[in-house]
């Protein structure tokens, strides 16, 4: 925990409580409904139930931005 600049009781006590159990538990559901089977993953979410894969694995800085100015091009052209 020093390594991090954690609070070891804080960290234990959040492991532990149920907020941070159901936390964990939708984020696990949300990457199964998203049908993430990898990781490093990048997604952007550009509503409540909208989600674009931006990366899947390792990809470049490049590309990354590449892909993200492709999706809020998109976006722009459809709101307008």
């Amino acid at each position: 925990m020093i390594k991090y600049n954690l609070d070891e009781d804080d960290f234990y006590s959040k492991l532990k409580s149920e907020e941070y159990k159901e936390k964990a538990y939708y984020e696990f559901a949300l990457v199964k409904q998203l049908k993430v089977a990898g990781f490093p993953a990048v997604l952007m979410q550009v509503t409540d139930s909208k989600f674009y894969l931006i990366a899947q694995g390792y990809t470049d800085y490049q590309t990354v931005k590449e892909r993200i100015e492709k999706i809020l091009a998109e976006i722009n052209t459809t709101n307008k």
